[in-house]
């Protein structure tokens, strides 16, 4: 039902009830009325009459009564008859009976007595015929109801034209404004109103329009926003997933989505007996290139052998960069064989590559462990640690070379070994379980005489207290980069407790302090030892730094900075298991060293052993002549001191003089007799 038939139907019923209440109330009630009023006039000329009659009637004139009483009823067309009684009920007029009205149900009968000084003289009766005078009034009442009707239809019309103006079509323009609004049509123009309640609609409309407008651009620009960061933030998660996978130097898949590629790999040869592979490659003489070109030439290398290796694999092989200078292949659906073979190509290919770099031209290698995965395969850690294993025992081997592990490689067990030791060291390292000794330094001469010399030496004592001697975590330290945590812990304890004896007012001997080729090219290292000098104040001339041959061949430049950082302290350096390294000499004229340490494996046979004798000789004689010390190691009996004396080898050490013991035992010594006692054998 639309507006204009809603307006139109309670007009039209107000209409209806208008009209039909003049025509069955108020009509009904104006003929009662009218009525009424015949009646009364009839009443008042009945009145009339009898008192006319009173004179006729006294002087008994009855012809005069017949004559006016028929001139009544000839002039009143209405009157039916007129009666007159006397004072006994006798009738008087007319002469006869009356005869009855035509229409009985529109006659009235008016009685009126007559009277006189209250005697009773008649009885007037009249019949009056009111037909005309109703058909009449329903004339007028039919007149009256149509010109009522027409009214009320001119007045509905024009109510309906003024609703249609001021109403209707006013909304049905603000609804026709509210469809385009709703559309989108910000712009389309509302009727202009006045100050009334549709005016007021008009602009309360208006005024939403602009909210809604307001409202929608800020939601549109507030979308818009949120699609910006919606789309950021799905570029970003996009960015961060494949950051999350790869590395982000080569763009090879990462440590972290490769071993979930291998657990996945795992389950498929255990599910299915599937037979895959897994080649762990560490490059060989990269740090060669990292330490003479810098950083930026490394990883511009590593770039370049990541696109070669991507060029060497198989369509769904997966090639990742485990972290440094390692890499991880997994060959799904691959014989040992066949793995074995990828991985000789992949070699050769590495071989031959050359890297050039600002006019220096390298050439790398790569060592390889081979592992197989299959459906006897343990677990994710069985694989990395045995990958793991097997390249480094293709490093062990002489590098660029390739091991298959093997369930009974007897190699790979004691290099699981030395991984066992790792938790054990750090865990010892944890709960300070590492202890000092020490083991005298004396003259070839002397050997009686005061020892002024100690070289300080660990040992690590595990949970039952039980001493663990230092060949058995040593190699797991060294080839695991432990050796700086427990360089420092060494030299911390040291220091700490010579500090402690300088307290007491103790005389202090000198004492070796042994670093590893790790060490002697960490900074932070030198620094630490560095504060601690300061820090603890220790003398520095009472400390001797023993460093390997071979820790000072590998990174010399290392090796030469700490030295001559702690020797302008005062410190001194006494080069360890000289003659080891094959090629030693040509090093001794560039180390600023203070003591020539001869290799053990020298002087254990000296005594019967000429070559052993020769070359013990001939090393003592060049340290002799750089004006360095020498010390002789391994000194196990009189017969070795003795030979030793005769070549004249300045420092002894060794069982034959004396085993080691802890350290806290000869402060204890010190403290007790304010002296360096002499140390006999035990």
């Amino acid at each position: 039902m639309n507006l204009r038939t809603k307006l139109f139907v309670p007009l039209i019923f107000a209409s209806l009830v208008l009209g039909a209440y003049a025509y069955f109330y108020a009509l009904p009630n104006y003929i009662k009325y009218v009525q009424q009023e015949d009646r009364e006039h009839l009443t008042a000329h009945l009145s009339s009459v009898a008192e006319g009659l009173i004179p006729l009637l006294l002087e008994n004139q009855l012809a005069t009564i017949y004559d006016s009483l028929d001139t009544l009823l000839k002039k009143n067309e209405g009157w039916v008859s007129i009666i007159l009684l006397n004072k006994n009920q006798e009738l008087l007029y007319p002469l006869r009976e009356p005869s009855t009205a035509k229409h009985p149900d529109t006659t009235i009968t008016l009685e009126q007595k007559i009277t006189f000084l209250n005697h009773n003289l008649g009885h007037l009766s009249l019949v009056v015929d009111l037909s005309n005078d109703i058909d009449t009034i329903h004339i007028f009442a039919h007149r009256f109801v149509f010109t009522l009707l027409g009214l009320l239809v001119i007045f509905v019309l024009a109510a309906a034209a003024l609703l249609e103006f001021i109403v209707r079509r006013p909304v049905q323009q603000l609804a026709a404004a509210s469809d385009r609004i709703a559309d989108g049509d910000f712009t389309t123009t509302l009727p202009s109103m006045g100050s009334d309640e549709v005016g007021k609609l008009v602009k309360s409309f208006s005024s939403m329009r602009s909210s809604i407008r307001q409202y929608q651009s800020d939601l549109k620009q507030e979308m818009q926003n949120h699609m910006q960061t919606a789309k950021a933030l799905f570029e970003e998660k996009e960015r961060f997933s494949y950051h999350a996978r790869h590395d982000p130097l080569t763009g090879l898949l990462n440590r972290r989505e490769f071993e979930s590629r291998t657990q996945r790999t795992i389950n498929d040869a255990d599910h299915y007996g599937a037979h895959h592979a897994m080649l762990y490659m560490d490059l060989d003489q990269f740090k060669v290139v990292n330490d003479t070109c810098g950083h930026v030439a490394g990883d511009e290398m590593l770039k370049q052998i990541s696109l070669l290796l991507s060029a060497k694999i198989r369509q769904g092989d997966t090639l990742a960069r485990l972290g440094g200078d390692e890499f991880g292949l997994l060959l799904e659906y691959c014989p040992i064989e066949h793995a074995v073979h990828i991985a000789d190509t992949i070699r050769s290919a590495i071989q031959d590559f050359r890297f050039s770099w600002q006019g220096n031209v390298f050439s790398i290698g790569v060592s390889t462990g081979v592992v197989a995965i299959d459906g006897d395969t343990a677990s994710i850690k069985d694989v990395f640690s045995t990958a793991d294993t097997a390249c480094y025992m293709a490093k062990d081997k002489g590098r660029n070379r390739i091991h298959v592990y093997q369930a009974d490689d007897a190699e790979v067990e004691q290099r699981h070994g030395e991984m066992r030791w790792v938790s054990r060291i750090n865990r010892a390292l944890e709960d300070q379980r590492f202890v000092l000794f020490c083991q005298p330094i004396v003259a070839s001469d002397e050997q009686l005489g005061g020892a002024t010399h100690y070289e300080i030496l660990v040992r690590m004592v595990d949970k039952n207290g039980a001493t663990i001697p230092p060949g058995a975590f040593i190699p797991a330290a060294e080839r695991y980069n432990l050796m700086p945590s427990i360089d420092r812990w060494v030299i911390t304890e040291l220091f700490s407790k010579l500090a402690e004896a300088q307290q007491n007012d103790i005389e202090l001997p000198r004492f070796s302090v042994n670093l590893s080729g790790t060490s002697l090219s960490d900074d932070h290292f030198m620094s630490a030892v560095s504060d601690l000098f300061e820090e603890l104040n220790i003398p520095p001339h009472k400390i001797c730094f023993e460093i390997t041959e071979t820790a000072a061949i590998a990174d010399l430049t290392a090796a030469m900075r700490f030295v001559n950082k702690f020797k302008h302290l005062g410190c001194e350096f006494s080069l360890d298991d000289f003659g080891s390294g094959l090629s030693s000499f040509g090093y001794l004229k560039t180390l600023p060293v203070d003591y020539l340490k001869i290799d053990g494996s020298f002087i254990k046979d000296i005594a019967t052993d000429p070559i052993d004798l020769a070359m013990v000789k001939s090393i003592n004689d060049i340290g002799h002549v750089m004006g360095m010390r020498t010390i002789a190691e391994f000194v196990e009996n009189d017969d070795i001191l003795s030979r030793l004396r005769v070549i004249g080898v300045d420092y002894v050490q060794g069982y034959g003089i004396r085993h080691p013991f802890p350290l806290e035992e000869l402060l204890n010594g010190l403290a007790s007799t304010d002296t360096v006692a002499v140390m006999t054998g035990e």
